[in-house]
């Protein structure tokens, strides 16, 4: 029998449950909606104590995120646990806990800072004690919910994975369990292996984390050396690529213009709109009953010898292509033609996805 079948406290708060004489007690001296009550609901900021053990070191400014939630309100509600659960999975953590608090947040710590510095009296939240019945266990629901809205710190969220390694043994267990592959974790790990200097930079945003993963895995000496190197190589790929699409775009200017045959070589009026093409003179000649070797030296008027050059396209090349349009675009035109492309991809999706339903129907 699961902790919260025990204890008659359910992820939804979907039904009532018979409990313990112990939690029925607990439950009229904290007032605690356990039972029966539908997720969300609300409670005071100062009944929610903050996790000390959150995975996220430090909150940061939370400027933004009080007027948000001051202006346009709360959309996702905070993850919480009941106090006494907290501390059934994280005994001797009382000292740790705000005074006068019956919960503690698992996941949603910012919000409820931020809620506080707005000057909030109330949030929503899903009171749920099985997230966890161990230290772990807690820290894990905290880590998941802030990975998938990649919403932690590089650092601690790396801090926070090597706690759960411990627990888990094997990158390839830790993985599993967080549906993320062996690299991905290995990855993050690599950062807690950087130099004080390196970290620094990555937390002041002067480096970036993807090319910092990849130092990481060097020794301390090498670290600097490699962190320039792969700097270099990138610059130079990015330099190598913009020179070939400079090439294609550019060769695909200089191609030999093409006059179109001189039946229909269009000629230039003021506007600038190409008029009706101009006939040939055996057009002329069977007007007039005469064959084309009577009219040879006549003067009937000759079709125009100008013609506007005739640019050739790279249609094989999608790249280069898609330069020359984009150049020849304003800004609003971009906007529009990139919604438009945007509309055609769901349309076309949308097409692709019922001919294999029907496909599928028909099997």
């Amino acid at each position: 029998m699961s902790k919260a079948a025990r204890l008659g406290a359910g992820t939804s708060f979907g039904q009532t449950q018979n409990i313990s004489a112990r939690r029925a007690a607990i439950n009229a001296n904290t007032s605690a909606p356990t039972e029966g009550a539908p997720p969300p609901v609300k409670l005071s900021v100062d009944l929610i104590s903050l996790n000390p053990d959150n995975p996220r070191s430090e909150l940061g400014d939370l400027t933004d995120l009080s007027a948000s939630l001051r202006d346009h309100g709360q959309k996702t509600a905070i993850s919480i646990m009941g106090r006494f659960a907290y501390l059934e999975g994280n005994p001797g953590r009382e000292d740790g806990l705000e005074e006068d608090t019956k919960y503690v947040v698992i996941d949603g710590n910012s919000r409820l800072a931020a809620a506080r510095e707005a000057g909030l009296t109330e949030i929503k939240v899903m009171l749920d004690d099985e997230l966890g019945s161990n230290p772990e266990e807690i820290l894990e629901s905290a880590l998941v919910a802030n990975i998938h809205r990649q919403d932690l710190d590089h650092l601690d969220e790396a801090k926070a994975l090597d706690q759960l390694l411990k627990v888990h043994g094997t990158q390839e267990a830790l993985a599993a369990r967080l549906h993320r592959s062996q690299g991905w974790v290995s990855q993050r790990l690599a950062l807690l292996t950087l130099t004080p200097e390196l970290k620094q930079r990555l937390q002041s945003g002067e480096e970036s984390a993807a090319l910092l993963r990849r130092v990481g895995k060097k020794k301390a000496e090498e670290q600097e050396e490699h962190l320039r190197l792969l700097k270099e190589k990138e610059a130079q790929e990015a330099a190598d690529k913009k020179a070939r699409t400079n090439q294609r775009v550019a060769s695909s200017r200089q191609q030999p213009t093409q006059t179109p045959p001189a039946e229909y070589a269009p000629s230039k009026e003021p506007s600038g709109r190409a008029a009706t093409p101009v006939p040939s003179p055996d057009h002329y000649a069977v007007m007039n009953g005469s064959t084309s070797d009577e009219t040879a030296g006549s003067d009937l008027p000759k079709p125009r010898e100008e013609a506007g050059s005739v640019v050739r396209l790279p249609s094989r090349d999608p790249e280069a292509l898609s330069e020359l349009i984009i150049a020849e675009l304003d800004v609003p035109t971009r906007r529009k033609l990139t919604e438009l492309l945007v509309d055609y991809k769901i349309e076309e999706t949308k097409r692709m996805r019922a001919e294999q339903a029907s496909a599928a129907s028909e099997k």
